[in-house]
């Protein structure tokens, strides 16, 4: 499925992306998360927490954003899950690939990045918006995320909020990364 959205074409992300996935996601974070993490806290979260999920592409629940101009350019990426696991790539603890009841848990959007060329021009809101919407044709009305720090104020400005619950998850290399538990009740239509 190809859809456009304000001159981007959104398409379901593959397992031929991984690679793609992978630098986008490295990228991002290096790039755009500076002022919210330390550099011990950013070379030990990429690869460890920060990186693509498999399971997230092999469900269909994860996108990608692709300039017209360039269709084999990924800009953006993100996605939503019926799955337990709040957050995390392929090698992150703590996975949970059980699935949710849409009428009593929430999902959860998952793994939201931008390209830092093509940050600040609202793609993180319209890749929420598009998650949001796929999460609701998949029967759920009430969805969670873990945050990073960096994506707090775009997650507060759609209309999420802090649930009060913060995690710091243990790095290999020993440093600590702060996620923050965010949640959202979408209006019934």
């Amino acid at each position: 499925m190809r859809r456009r959205s304000s001159c981007f074409t959104i398409r379901k992300a593959t397992l031929a992306d991984i690679s793609a996935l992978t630098s986008l996601i490295s990228l991002s974070i290096r790039s755009l998360s500076t002022n919210h993490y330390t550099q011990p806290e950013i070379d030990g979260s990429i690869g460890f927490i920060f990186g693509p999920d498999t399971l997230l592409i092999e469900d269909g629940t994860y996108f990608v954003f692709t300039p017209p101009e360039n269709p084999g350019l990924i800009v953006a990426c993100g996605g939503w899950s019926f799955r337990k696991t709040l957050y995390g790539g392929d090698s992150a603890p703590g996975r949970k690939p059980a699935r949710r009841d849409p009428l009593i848990e929430r999902a959860s959007i998952r793994a939201i990045f931008t390209h830092p060329d093509w940050a600040r021009r609202g793609l993180g809101t319209m890749m929420m918006r598009y998650c949001e919407e796929a999460a609701r044709e998949g029967g759920f009305l009430r969805l969670e995320m873990g945050s990073t720090l960096m994506g707090v104020a775009l997650y507060e400005r759609c209309g999420y909020v802090r649930s009060g619950k913060e995690e710091v998850i243990e790095l290999p290399n020993g440093a600590g990364l702060r996620v923050v538990h965010m949640v959202k009740d979408l209006p019934k239509e």
